[in-house]
């Protein structure tokens, strides 16, 4: 009995877990007004903590900067140092060649390279005490002055030498200290990138939720606490088919996996070619401009339409753009030329782009009202095959629902 109610809990557990992870995945419960706002509010926190962060990061860089060019300065004069020293020893070891002979040549003459009994015969030839006395300081002087003489040389070698040695020791150091500054530096400059690309991200998506705040607070007159999805629902035309968004063209690039700089990475849409930079591109399906973001480094201008086809919510977003002929809150049909097919050299702030193209990107749900963050609008992205009509990679297509 005992374990018959362990089986039963599990299975009531499994049932439980089963209905969860089969809720629609774009089922999220409605904001209001104040909620947007909010959000808007966390977003530019969001971009000012970002923006410290960079100037954090600059500032770390300029740091390092100086280091190195300080490190190369030291280096350099450390070089100097070396060739300075090193002609100083060629100068020192010619002196003391030349003091070597006059020692040898002073020492034959005496004769007292042999040992004391040279001292002492010089010493005792002397003619009169006074000669004695003088001999002996001169013998005596000799000895001292070579004695001194070996032992300065000895002396100077070594310290040069050593010298050398320090100095050899302490630009290794150094060099060992800027590569490692060197790396240092490269890592702050892809943080750098890092946080750069961070701050244009939050930028763009600050701009678009201000853009969507003011057309519910404005053009539809939303209460702060009404719901959103509710308020200007009107607004948002039913439909019960999608269409292609150029009227003729050739997939360049499916959704999933592509090689567009020579290395995979997931492609969140599907592109279109061969229309020819400037040409129309429509809505998709009758809905309402979300939002729109203008010269974003990675997408250029992008339009981003609500639709409600067949019951379910979906977002369209059309990337690329040379120029845009819509604004945020307006109602589109299917036929409404809402940009023109950019991504050309001539949109120059446009990073991601390779050519004259348009991305088209469809996600379920509504972007800026269900949801606010790119990254779940990116997670929620699917290939526009599922609703459109479209042919294989590559084939020429002609109308927007000629059917392949």
């Amino acid at each position: 009995m005992k374990y018959i109610k362990k089986i039963s809990n599990i299975l009531l557990i499994i049932v439980m877990l089963s209905v969860t992870l089969f809720v629609p995945s774009n089922r999220v419960e409605a904001k209001t007004l104040r909620d947007l706002k909010e959000e808007l509010y966390r977003k530019e926190n969001e971009y000012e903590a970002s923006r410290d962060k960079q100037r954090m990061t600059e500032s770390e860089i300029n740091d390092k900067k100086a280091s190195i060019s300080a490190i190369n300065d030291e280096i350099s004069n450390i070089n100097q140092e070396m060739l300075d020293l090193t002609a100083e020893i060629e100068k020192l070891t010619e002196e003391i060649k030349i003091k070597e002979k006059q020692i040898k040549e002073i020492l034959n003459y005496y004769q007292l390279s042999n040992g004391e009994s040279a001292y002492l015969e010089y010493v005792f030839n002397a003619v009169s005490f006074t000669d004695f006395i003088y001999r002996l300081a001169i013998a005596e002087q000799l000895s001292n002055y070579n004695d001194k003489l070996i032992d300065e040389y000895n002396a100077t070698i070594k310290k040069n030498e050593e010298k050398k040695i320090e100095l050899s020791n302490k630009t290794v150091a150094l060099q060992k200290k800027q590569e490692e500054l060197a790396k240092e530096l490269v890592k702050l400059q892809d943080q750098l990138s890092d946080v750069l690309e961070e701050t244009v991200s939050i930028e763009d998506e600050i701009e678009a939720l201000r853009d969507y705040v003011d057309t519910y607070e404005n053009k539809y007159q939303c209460g702060l606490d009404e719901d959103i999805s509710v308020c200007g629902r009107d607004k948002l035309p039913p439909g019960t088919k999608f269409y292609r968004p150029v009227v003729s063209g050739v997939i360049s690039a499916n959704f999933g996996w592509y090689y567009p700089w020579g290395y995979a990475q997931w492609h969140y849409g599907m592109d279109f070619a061969g229309t020819g930079h400037g040409a129309n591109v429509y809505a998709v399906a009758d809905g309402k401009v979300a939002t729109i973001m203008y010269r974003s480094s990675c997408g250029g201008n992008m339009v981003f339409i609500h639709h409600i086809v067949n019951g379910q919510t979906y977002t369209s977003g059309y990337f690329h753009l040379a120029s845009v002929n819509v604004s945020v809150g307006d109602v589109v049909t299917a036929n409404t030329v809402i940009g023109y097919v950019g991504g050309s050299s001539a949109e120059w702030w446009d990073s991601c782009s390779t050519g004259a193209h348009l991305h088209l990107q469809m996600a379920y749900g509504l972007y800026m009202q269900d949801y606010t963050a790119w990254s779940y609008y990116s997670s929620k992205s699917f290939d526009p095959r599922l609703v459109i009509n479209l042919p294989a990679e590559g084939v020429w297509f002609s109308g927007r629902d000629t059917r392949y």
